[in-house]
C-alpha cells in the first residue's frame, strides 16, 4: 500500500483536488446554506492540514522583509 501511494502520490493529490473542486461547485449551486457552512468547516480543516498558507507561502519558510 505504501509503495502504491509513493509511486502515485501526484495522481492521488490530483484526484483529491478535483473532488474538492467538484464538491465546492455543487455546494455553491444548491439553494440552501446549510451545506455551504458544513463544507466551509471541512475546507477550514483541510487548510489547517495544508503546508501552503492562503497567501501562497509555504509553512516553515520565513521571508525576510
Amino acid at each position: 500500500m505504501i509503495k502504491f501511494i509513493t509511486e502515485h502520490y501526484d495522481e492521488i493529490l490530483e484526484i483529491f483536488g478535483m473532488v474538492v473542486a467538484l464538491v465546492t461547485l455543487i455546494t455553491k449551486l444548491t439553494s440552501t446554506n446549510k451545506d455551504d457552512t458544513v463544507w466551509a468547516k471541512v475546507l477550514k480543516v483541510l487548510a489547517a492540514l495544508s503546508l501552503v498558507n492562503p497567501d501562497g507561502s509555504v509553512i516553515g519558510k520565513r521571508e525576510d522583509k
